[in-house]
């Protein structure tokens, strides 16, 4: 495992779980979080067991606040302390998320995705919450446990239950630059339910 201060003073515990993407795209990610108040944690993902793999790297540090970034995307730094400051400005509410740009497989603009928040929308669709997600560790941790070590999409789940517990921040912001491409996780996972099916 690798540990990365993206800032000399890091607000933000977050990890990276790394499986076969190409090498370019994660450093360009990493790349992308210079400047970002993040503490970085780079380890490797588990064929088929996402939600254990995300469990492990929300238990990294210590930091009063997590997210995860994906190796295949890139980040605006400045978003994370945004988030960051938006839920120091709101003790009840639990996470905060931004919009997100979409990239084609070689990294050219394609579109935007506006995610304002919708309790129902977050409840019946795994990608309205999604991109660039912060939580406080303290609630992160007391539901984290609950997520299923196979769960296809540990994110929604998780970010479904925080919403239970708190209030849900939106910011009209680019969080999240994400690479559309045929390896993409969803793809393979949706590829795999409908050859079960």
């Amino acid at each position: 495992m690798q540990v990365i201060d993206m800032h000399p003073i890091p607000r933000i515990d977050a990890h990276m779980l790394t499986l076969d993407e190409p090498a370019e795209w994660r450093d360009a990610c990493i790349e992308s979080l210079r400047g970002a108040p993040v503490r970085l944690h780079v380890l490797p993902g588990i064929p088929d067991r996402l939600g254990e793999a995300r469990a492990r790297g929300y238990a990294l540090g210590e930091l009063p606040l997590l997210t995860f970034v994906d190796p295949d995307d890139t980040y605006e730094s400045d978003a994370f302390a945004m988030l960051a400051d938006a839920l120091d400005a709101s003790p009840s509410s639990v996470l905060a998320y931004a919009d997100e740009g979409l990239l084609d497989e070689h990294g050219r603009r394609i579109g935007t995705r506006r995610l304002a928040y919708s309790p129902f929308m977050h409840a019946h669709s795994a990608s309205h919450v999604h991109g660039l997600i912060i939580m406080r560790r303290e609630h992160a941790a007391a539901v984290a446990g609950s997520v299923h070590p196979q769960d296809q999409t540990p994110d929604w789940t998780l970010t479904r239950m925080l919403a239970r517990r708190g209030g849900v921040i939106h910011l009209p912001i680019i969080g999240r630059h994400w690479r559309q491409h045929p390896g993409q996780y969803h793809r393979r996972i949706r590829g795999a339910t409908h050859a079960a099916n």
